[in-house]
């Protein structure tokens, strides 16, 4: 196969943008929006989120199952892009919308469109993932993918949410008419970008011509440990940076008692990330992604726990903490994502089955797992302490919060880490695996 160009590298990522503008938004912000907008107490808001899991744990092996036998003149990922990516973006604008209902009738609006959502966004983000898997079978030019990816994941994606939402809804009169207006102009712009993914980018390796079946499906993943090492770390890293990103709103608003801190917060955090950016390929060469990996979860870790040690008045010191743990948390992301599509050939290597579709979607599952997890574990730590919202907070209130931003997500990396000890498939395996399977097919 012919190295990958970077220009089609660039093509097929940008669709990362879209995408994340979507996932973003509300990772960083549906929590807050459903109980201080929406008016959802942090115990319904916890039991939403679990729900939607459940139902995906169902939904998303199905959707896997149907990107790998999907056959058309685009390929077997790309229609899915061609045509979810308008209905996902009106039903995320749903979420951010507060209808004109009873309390009862509230509830079952959140929790339509949210999992519908969740749905939609399989059907999307799971192709579109499964897609690097059929662009190369180059470990390095998959952390170059990787790379780009979450260049336009976080530097620019996350940067826009995190720094740019706060201030555009202080534009109008209230959260509610804000929240929604930045739905819908994101959601605009996301349709476009996963659009111009599917126009500019190729499938590169043809779908096998042996398919398997729905019976096929659970061993595909339960053989596969590389697999299902990577998707418990990587479970563990979106719990992470999920309850850091979505209580960083209430901190700010109740602990620093100062909400224009978030955007500045995270503007300072914007030369973090590209600095991580920078420094993966580099160091993803020289060491490998797996050591990358723990290094940045042992980073994220130890600086999520000193910065809860520091006296809230200590601005400088917090935010220099903050910086390094982000420069990790970029490690952590990229290279989580270039380690994916290697599992698809350790598959194949121990089962003779391949698939594409099935890992993705084991490891799109595991996403959502640890955002629901995330979500319902904050909901449930308020109501615990007692939170009300838009309320003077009582002392536990607040220390839950502390604990959520800081301790509690430093744990999650620091599991992390453990974890990926136990990860074998890297460097000279992996390419052993791969002339294995070179050779098979050549018989």
């Amino acid at each position: 196969m012919k190295p990958l160009r970077k220009f089609d590298m660039f093509n097929y990522s940008i669709g990362d943008l879209g995408i994340n503008l979507n996932f973003q938004l509300i990772a960083f912000f549906l929590a807050y929006f459903y109980t201080d907008v929406f008016g959802l107490s942090p115990a319904h808001m916890a039991g939403l989120f679990l729900a939607a899991r459940i139902w995906d744990a169902a939904n998303d092996p199905l959707m896997g199952y149907l990107a790998d036998h999907t056959r058309t003149r685009w390929g077997r990922f790309r229609p899915y892009l061609l045509f979810g990516a308008l209905p996902l973006n009106v039903v995320m604008m749903a979420c951010f919308f507060v209808p004109d209902l009873s309390g009862s009738a509230k509830i079952v609006y959140a929790y339509v469109t949210y999992i519908l959502h969740g749905m939609l966004f399989t059907a999307v983000g799971l192709p579109y993932s499964s897609i690097s898997a059929v662009l190369t079978q180059d470990q390095q030019e998959r952390a170059v993918i990787s790379t780009f990816r979450m260049f336009f994941a976080i530097i620019i994606a996350m940067s826009l949410v995190s720094i740019g939402v706060r201030p555009f809804i202080a534009q109008f009169p209230d959260e509610k008419m804000g929240f929604f207006a930045v739905a819908v102009g994101f959601g605009i712009i996301s349709t476009i970008l996963i659009l111009v993914a599917f126009w500019r980018t190729r499938e590169r390796l043809q779908a096998p011509s042996e398919s398997y079946g729905l019976k096929d499906i659970w061993p595909i993943v339960r053989k596969n440990d590389a697999l299902l090492t990577l998707a418990l770390a990587m479970f563990l890293n979106t719990c992470f940076w999920v309850t850091a990103n979505q209580v960083a709103l209430y901190y700010f608003k109740y602990i620093l008692k100062n909400e224009d801190l978030f955007s500045v917060f995270f503007l300072y955090m914007l030369p973090a990330n590209l600095v991580g950016v920078l420094l993966v390929p580099f160091l993803t060469k020289r060491f490998g992604k797996l050591k990358v990996f723990i290094w940045g979860s042992a980073v994220v870790g130890l600086s999520g726990l000193l910065r809860h040690l520091l006296p809230i008045e200590e601005l400088g010191f917090f935010i220099t903490l903050s910086m390094v743990g982000t420069i990790g948390g970029m490690f952590c992301s990229i290279t989580q994502w270039g380690m994916v599509p290697d599992t698809v050939e350790y598959g194949e290597w121990k089962t003779g089955i391949r698939s594409e579709g099935i890992p993705f979607a084991f490891f799109s599952f595991t996403q959502k797992a640890g955002i629901a997890i995330a979500g319902a574990l904050t909901g449930w730590i308020l109501s615990g302490a007692g939170y009300v919202a838009n309320t003077e907070l009582v002392e536990s209130a607040a220390l839950a919060i502390r604990l959520l931003f800081n301790i509690v997500p430093a744990c999650f990396s620091l599991l992390c880490m453990v974890v990926l000890l136990f990860y074998k498939l890297d460097g000279d395996r992996f390419n052993r695996i791969m002339r294995e399977l070179s050779e098979r097919s050549s018989k």
